[in-house]
């Protein structure tokens, strides 16, 4: 691996689109280090951080810490509120320099998630300066929150690395936004994988999943 090789930022085009599963996914394929900046709803079970861990049977220093562990399970600057908490910025700042590995950073909802009064976690991305991969469903609606979601990156000159589909195989929808993708950006889209629903999610089905996407881990 190069050593100029930092890592990615997995995103979706909404809540529960399958951004852990693939960040563990990519932790594995990657032998990467991962990164939840932004954890919301850490009363409701394991939070990503623990289920990547455990799933993966990382080490500790595996796992970078949260910035913010909030309780409930909304959008983050609810989160916030309700904790009497205030979200910067400035407080997502890490060194890449002085790291000698691969981070997966995964954010929290889709990217126009209000993190405070006036930003989204879409600006905690340009704050951390990493290559998207973005998280869509094969599902109806997916055409509509894709392509906000690829309108909205490019409008900011944020670097969408390629896309992982999650779901059963719809060529139609594939091909649509492959084709609106190119209109967008005036690039062509970069299709890292489909993986299909996961029954069963532990080490040796994302092992499995890990064989499906399309990535080279350089940069």
């Amino acid at each position: 691996m190069k050593n100029n090789f930092k890592g990615f930022f997995i995103t979706g085009t909404g809540t529960n689109v399958g951004k852990t599963i693939v960040s563990s996914i990519l932790v594995h394929k990657l032998n990467a280090f991962y990164w939840k900046p932004v954890q919301c709803g850490k009363d409701k079970g394991l939070t990503d951080s623990e289920m990547v861990k455990k799933t993966l049977a990382l080490d500790e220093k595996r796992i970078l810490k949260e910035v913010f562990l909030l309780k409930s399970p909304i959008s983050p600057n609810l989160a916030a509120e309700e904790e009497k908490k205030k979200i910067f910025l400035n407080d997502f700042k890490i060194d890449f320099f002085k790291k000698n590995f691969p981070l997966i950073v995964e954010g929290a909802g889709g990217i126009l998630v209000p993190i405070n009064e006036n930003e989204y976690v879409v600006d905690i991305i340009k704050q951390i300066k990493l290559p998207v991969i973005l998280v869509a469903s094969t599902k109806l609606g997916t055409i509509n929150h894709t392509l906000l979601s690829i309108e909205s990156l490019n409008n900011r000159k944020i670097e969408i690395y390629g896309i992982i589909f999650i779901g059963d195989e719809n060529k139609g929808t594939v091909r649509t936004i492959e084709n609106f993708f190119q209109k967008i950006t005036q690039k062509k889209i970069s299709l890292l994988a489909r993986i299909p629903f996961l029954q069963t999610i532990n080490l040796e089905t994302l092992k499995q999943a890990s064989e499906l996407i399309s990535i080279k881990n350089e940069r």
